[in-house]
């Protein structure tokens, strides 16, 4: 399971020679060696403290927005960046797999077989953890970890712990990686699968930002419909021509302004999610894979379905647009990009359907931009 942030900060200080006493879950006290204290910037005898309204005299805002934070970085830079671990398989059930493969693959609009019998193969996965921050009206940032397979980028948020193969983990050369083309493949896919994930974990913060973005539009609605009515009363009282115009050009300003503020509302309640990877564990094992035929009309493609023996769950279908697959899948008639009900959507502007894989940036109909 994940950690909460007072105790990685403990076990890194710890991990450096310090001394730690919790004083609960939202401070601690530290007495750190002169050499980790001076790159921390902070005093050998340390308060740390991970929520503003506890700080007191002297204390230490180590939060994930403090300086103190960032200074961590400076502490273990170079280290657990990048990590790697070998496992052999826990061999499960096969005829149970295959009964399991029926129900959880799904298409809407094609068919599949199972090609030969599952074979015992080599994956890896990649399990990287982001630091996400959500920037609206407000802020919130944490630690979020994703595992794809490299074999078929399947994308899952990983809740399971490391702790049994703690023993089994060596630090890794990640510049030997990051040129590899199914590294960086895996690295964008799982950063895609990413957002959507991230969402998911902000769905209450998400809901708060759209009742006050609904709440603050109905005030204004209400407040400019007050100022027309005055408006239009004052209006109805003049009998000029050229007074009735005066007004007239006052309404229409209202009205100019009163978008004015709704775009601005909208603006300030935009939501913008940034993830950048901060740890990656490469995870190498050799596990089941069931190959399947697609059949779509005329057209077929060979596709593995793999046993995750992390999370002890089949990786089955990705979608190749979000990497984190909603609903049932689609598969698309120009390649067989494998694409979810959430991804496979209608255009707008014309209604034809279409795969987002092929076409990126329009609809291949009407050619309106699909940004």
């Amino acid at each position: 399971m994940s950690k909460i942030l007072p105790n990685v900060i403990k076990d890194i200080l710890e991990s450096h020679g310090a001394l730690i006493e919790p004083k609960d879950n939202n401070c601690i006290e530290a007495i750190i060696p002169p050499a980790v204290s001076k790159t921390l910037r902070v005093p050998e005898f340390s308060r740390l403290c991970f929520l503003s309204d506890t700080l007191r005299n002297n204390s230490i805002y180590a939060s994930y927005e403090s300086d103190f934070f960032h200074s961590i970085g400076e502490l273990i830079k170079n280290k657990g960046r990048f990590a790697a671990i070998v496992f052999d398989l826990v061999s499960p059930n096969p005829e149970k797999l295959l009964k399991l493969i029926n129900d959880k693959i799904i298409l809407s609009n094609a068919v599949f077989r199972l090609q030969d019998k599952p074979e015992i193969k080599k994956v890896s996965y990649l399990l990287i953890y982001f630091k996400y921050t959500a920037l609206s009206d407000d802020k919130h940032e944490g630690i979020m970890p994703v595992l794809i397979n490299n074999m078929n980028l399947f994308a899952m948020p990983f809740e399971n712990s490391l702790d049994e193969f703690t023993d089994r983990i060596k630090e890794a050369d990640l510049k030997n990686a990051v040129s590899d083309i199914e590294f960086n493949k895996a690295i964008k896919s799982a950063s895609i699968a990413g957002n959507k994930i991230a969402g998911e974990k902000l769905k209450d913060f998400i809901k708060s930002l759209e009742r006050r973005l609904n709440r603050d539009t109905k005030r204004i609605h209400e407040y400019y419909h007050s100022l027309k009515h005055e408006t239009e009363k004052a209006m109805d009282k003049k009998t000029k021509k050229e007074e009735k115009d005066k007004f007239g050009k006052k309404l229409d300003a209202i009205e100019t302004e009163k978008k004015w503020k709704i775009q601005d509302l909208i603006s300030r309640y935009a939501l913008s999610i940034k993830l950048e990877p901060v740890c990656i564990v490469s995870i190498e094992t050799k596990t089941l894979v069931f190959p399947i035929n697609i059949k779509r009309r005329l057209a077929s493609r060979e596709f593995p379905i793999i046993y995750n023996p992390l999370s002890r769950h089949l990786d089955t279908l990705p979608c190749e647009s979000c990497f984190y697959p909603s609903g049932t899948s689609y598969i698309c008639d120009d390649k067989l990009h494998i694409v979810c009900s959430d991804c496979f959507k209608a255009c707008p502007h014309c209604g034809k359907q279409y795969c987002p894989v092929c076409h990126k940036n329009s609809c291949p109909k009407c050619k309106n931009s699909n940004k």
